[in-house]
């Protein structure tokens, strides 16, 4: 079982990036193409 999945290491840490629902594009171009030191992106409503 992995760490994350263990419960043993807290995602919430590994976000650098939030975007409304309404940016999901911006969002997805970013983690796409690796910019403004983006690891995890989170999408709220």
């Amino acid at each position: 079982m992995g760490a994350i999945a263990s419960g043993r290491v807290h995602t919430r840490h590994l976000v650098t990036h939030r975007f409304k629902l309404d940016r999901i594009e911006e969002a997805c171009d970013m983690l796409t193409h690796q910019r403004d030191g983006v690891l995890k992106v989170a999408i709220t409503p």
